[in-house]
């Protein structure tokens, strides 16, 4: 029994010698894997890091905000139609079975005359006067400055050509420029008057006609300013 565990202890230790061995060479190529590895230079934790070429790069960039929906396309634009003094001219409509008398105002009913011959006015032709082309008045520059406001009625005489023979003022209505309110005044100054009858005797019309014939006749119109 003795021999045997003699044996038994040498076998033993023996095979501490080798684990302690392994161990060893193990902590050897541990500690050779550890020194060979390759490390990257990392930067010290004492160096200070620039960053003033990034924080400049930040402050250029412009920041933008993306709306919900894209803004509607513009309305189209309504072209405006250019006024112009021509008059579209149509076709005299006689009235030969018309009694004008019973249907005219006051002011004609009392221009109701004879019709006379062919040098004198017709007072109440069966056709009245058509006007047929207009020449606006030009409004002199005190009449602007002083923003006035009327209306000047002028009676025209057309001749059998549908041109103006005559042309008088009738009647001169002055609105005031703070209430509104018009009244009737016996003159107008400014130029106005002047600027009213140039104008009217450049107007032209298609003629009266009585009978079928043209005629001279009377025709009232009104020129307004300011409005």
């Amino acid at each position: 029994m003795s021999d045997l565990n003699k044996y038994i202890e040498g076998n033993e230790s023996g095979y501490r010698i080798r684990v302690l061995t392994a161990i060893a060479v193990i902590e050897l190529f541990a500690i050779a894997i550890f020194n060979l590895w390759p490390v990257s230079k990392s930067t010290s934790s004492g160096q200070q890091i620039d960053f003033s070429e990034d924080a400049i790069a930040l402050e250029d960039v412009v920041r933008t905000e993306q709306q919900n929906s894209p803004p509607p396309p513009p309305k189209p634009q309504v072209p405006i139609p250019e006024p112009t003094d021509e008059v579209i001219e149509e076709d005299p409509i006689v009235l030969d079975d018309l009694n004008v008398s019973e249907y005219s105002d006051s002011l004609s009913v009392e221009m109701i005359g004879s019709e006379g011959d062919a040098d004198e006015p017709v007072s109440s032709p069966q056709v009245a006067p058509q006007v047929i082309h207009i020449v606006e008045p030009t409004v002199p520059d005190a009449a602007k400055k002083a923003d006035i406001k009327a209306e000047i009625w002028v009676n025209f005489l057309v001749d059998t050509e549908g041109k103006v023979e005559e042309a008088s003022i009738t009647e001169i209505v002055l609105y005031d420029q703070e209430s509104g309110e018009k009244r009737k005044v016996d003159r107008i100054n400014y130029g106005l008057t002047e600027a009213t009858l140039t104008a009217a005797l450049q107007w032209r019309f298609r003629p009266a006609r009585n009978n079928g014939k043209p005629v001279k006749a009377y025709s009232r119109q009104i020129f307004t300013y300011g409005f």
